[in-house]
C-alpha cells in the first residue's frame, strides 16, 4: 500500500468531542423569559443590602452557577472560571509548555517517572528515577505535586535550575530550557535502547501497539507505529492495548476505526439538540485479513470504548478482558462572553449493534460499555492492576539503566515478570487465531454477567471504604470526647456512693416539687446533658426567704 493511503485516514477530521468554540453565548428565543431571573436578582438584592455580614459577591456567583449545573446530574459539567481557563485548556489538549516529564510524589520527594521523548528534560540530562531536590533554588518537598508542576512549567525559551539527586546518589544541577510539549499517545511493548519495541510473538510475527490516550495525533502516531513494527517484523497478528486509556478527542477515534475498517458504521452520535448523525467506514484501511486482538478493562473509557465497540460490532476484530467504563457522551466547551468556559454534555454515542455506551444514558441498566467476546472474558483484580503498573513501568522508562532484556514471545515472562495476565491470554488467543482462525475459548464467564457483577464488586468496595473512613471519624471522635470529658470537672465527687440515691427538685422559690430514687440509669450522665450552675446553701435559703 502506497504511502498516500496509509496517510488518507488522518485526513478524515470530522468533529472533537472536546472542541473549544470561539463563539458568543447570548439569551436566545429558547431561554426562558427574563422573568426567570427574577428571584436570583431579588434573593441576592436583598442578601447584599441586608444580611449581618456583607456576602461575597463573586462566591455568590460561583455558588449560583454550580447550582444550576449540579441539578442537571451531569458529572461531566462544569464552570471553569477565567483565572482557571489556561490550565483548562492546557490539559483538555494535552499540549502545555515545560521541562516535559512524568513525574510523582513519594514519601514527600518530587520523583522523574520518565523524561519524555524527544523533551527538554531528556536533552538536559534528567533521568527516570531522578529526584529533584531544588527547583530554582526552592526545595522541592513540604508543597503539593501541583505547585511543584506550576514551578516546572512556564513559558516557552524560558529556563528552569533543578538540583537532580540521580540514583546512584551523584546529585548534578541542570539547567532545562522549556519547551512546547506534546504528549506522545502510542507506544510500543517495551523499550529497548530507549526505543519502542513491537514485538509480542516473532516467530508468529504478532505485534503490539498500546494507545495512551487519544488526541489529534494519534491517527498519525498510529501509522508510523504499525510501519515501525513491519520493519521489525511481518506482522500476521496484532494486539491493540486500550486498557487504562481515558478517551480524548471523537475525531481521533473514528480515524483509527477507519484504518481497520472496509465499511461499516464507525459510531452514531444524538442529542436532545444535537441532529442524530453516523460515521461510516470508508473502504481505504490496513492489515486487510489480520487478526487483531483488542485489550480493554474498567477503566477504558470514552473514545477507547468508540474504537474497540465499533471495530467488534463491525466483526473486525475481538476483544479480550473485561467490561469497559461507560462513558460515551459527548462534552461541548464554549467560552462566555461574560468571562470563563462552560463544558457540558450534548450528545452520546451508539454503536452499530445499537448498545449505548454510557451507563447513565443506557436504557437498560445491565448494558453498557464495551464487553469482551464470549469465551475471552479475563478479569483482573485492583491489587492485579496496581502490580502489572508497577512490573511493567522499568521497562517503558526512558533510561540508560535498562532492565535485563526478554524473549520476544516467552509467556512465561509476560506472566512472571510484567505479571500481565490479561496480555498473556491474550497472546494465547491470538496465536491460537493465527494458526487455526479460531479464537480459543479462554473463560466460562457470561460477558454481560461478568461486567454487572465486577461493577456490583467495585460499588461494594467504594461502600466499604466509605465505611472504613466513617469508622476513622467515629474513632476520632470518641477520642475528642474523651478528652474533653477528661479536661471537665465531675459534678460528683468520685468517692461519692450513688447505690440507691435519692434526687429531690426544686423549684425556682426553692419549693420541693418532687423527690425520687434512682433505681436504674447514670445519674452522672444524665446531669452532663444539662446545662447546671452550682447553688450554694446561701443562695437556696435567699430563693426560699
Amino acid at each position: 500500500m502506497s504511502q498516500k493511503k496509509r496517510l488518507m485516514p488522518i485526513l478524515l477530521v470530522l468533529l472533537t468531542t472536546l472542541a473549544i468554540v470561539q463563539l458568543s453565548i447570548a439569551i436566545t428565543s429558547t431561554s426562558p423569559s427574563y422573568e426567570w431571573f427574577d428571584p436570583l436578582i431579588d434573593v441576592r438584592g436583598v442578601l447584599v443590602d441586608r444580611h449581618l455580614q456583607l456576602p461575597d459577591e463573586e462566591a455568590m456567583q460561583e455558588a449560583a452557577i454550580e447550582g444550576m449545573i449540579e441539578s442537571l446530574d451531569d458529572p461531566y459539567a462544569l464552570f471553569v472560571p477565567v483565572e482557571k481557563e489556561e490550565a483548562f485548556i492546557k490539559d483538555l489538549e494535552g499540549d502545555y509548555a515545560g521541562i516535559g516529564a512524568e513525574v510523582r510524589m513519594v514519601n514527600n520527594e518530587l520523583i522523574i517517572i520518565t523524561p519524555m521523548e524527544d523533551s527538554p528534560a531528556l536533552h538536559a540530562g534528567v533521568q527516570a528515577g531522578d529526584v529533584i531536590e531544588l527547583i530554582d533554588g526552592e526545595p522541592a518537598n513540604d508543597t503539593t505535586i501541583e505547585k511543584l508542576i506550576e514551578q516546572l512549567t512556564g513559558p516557552v525559551g524560558t529556563n528552569v535550575v533543578v538540583f537532580a539527586r540521580h540514583k546512584d546518589g551523584s546529585k548534578e544541577e541542570l539547567t532545562i530550557t522549556r519547551g512546547h510539549i506534546k504528549s506522545k499517545s502510542v507506544g510500543g511493548f517495551i523499550r529497548r535502547d530507549k526505543e519502542w519495541t513491537w514485538c509480542l510473538d516473532d516467530e508468529k510475527g504478532i505485534a503490539y501497539i498500546r494507545i495512551r490516550q487519544f488526541n489529534d495525533t494519534t491517527p498519525k502516531e498510529l501509522i508510523e507505529a504499525l510501519q515501525n513494527a513491519e520493519q521489525e517484523n511481518e506482522i500476521n497478528g496484532l494486539v491493540i492495548d486500550l486498557r487504562d486509556n481515558p478517551g480524548g478527542s471523537l475525531s481521533a477515534a473514528i480515524a483509527i476505526s477507519n484504518i481497520f475498517l472496509d465499511g461499516g458504521t464507525i459510531v452514531t452520535v444524538s442529542g436532545r439538540v444535537t441532529p442524530e448523525r453516523s460515521w461510516d467506514a470508508k473502504e481505504e484501511h490496513l492489515l486487510a485479513g489480520i487478526p487483531i486482538l483488542v485489550l480493554v478493562n474498567n477503566n477504558s473509557a470514552s473514545a477507547s470504548e468508540i474504537v474497540a465497540g465499533s471495530l467488534q460490532a463491525n466483526g473486525r476484530v475481538a476483544i479480550l478482558g473485561m467490561r469497559t467504563f461507560g462513558k460515551g457522551s459527548v462534552q461541548e466547551v464554549l467560552e462566555l462572553t461574560s468571562g470563563g468556559m462552560l463544558k457540558f454534555t450534548t450528545a452520546r454515542y451508539d454503536l452499530s449493534n445499537g448498545r449505548t455506551i454510557d451507563k447513565k444514558l443506557s436504557t437498560d441498566t445491565g448494558l453498557w460499555g464495551v464487553d469482551p467476546n464470549e469465551g475471552l472474558v479475563i478479569l483482573e483484580t485492583r491489587k492485579e492492576a496496581s502490580e502489572r503498573y508497577k512490573s511493567r513501568e522499568p521497562y517503558i522508562v526512558i533510561t540508560d539503566d535498562e532492565p535485563e532484556s526478554f524473549t520476544c514471545g516467552d509467556l512465561t515472562w509476560i506472566e512472571e515478570t510484567l505479571k500481565d495476565q490479561q496480555l498473556a491470554r491474550g497472546l494465547v488467543a491470538i496465536r491460537e487465531k493465527v494458526e487455526t482462525d479460531i479464537w480459543p475459548v479462554l473463560s466460562e464467564d457470561n460477558p454481560v454477567t461478568a461486567g454487572i457483577s465486577e461493577a456490583v464488586i467495585e460499588l461494594a468496595k467504594e461502600r466499604i471504604d466509605i465505611l472504613k473512613e466513617l469508622i476513622k471519624v467515629d474513632k476520632r471522635l470518641v477520642d475528642l470526647q474523651e478528652e474533653l470529658d477528661e479536661e471537665e470537672t465531675s459534678l460528683i465527687p468520685a468517692d461519692t456512693n450513688l447505690e440507691n440515691a435519692v434526687v429531690t427538685l426544686e423549684d425556682e422559690t426553692g419549693n420541693v416539687v418532687g423527690t425520687w430514687r434512682v433505681e436504674s440509669g447514670n445519674i452522672e450522665s444524665a446531669l452532663d446533658s444539662l446545662r447546671l450552675e452550682p447553688v450554694t446553701k446561701e443562695d437556696s435559703i435567699e430563693q426560699k426567704e
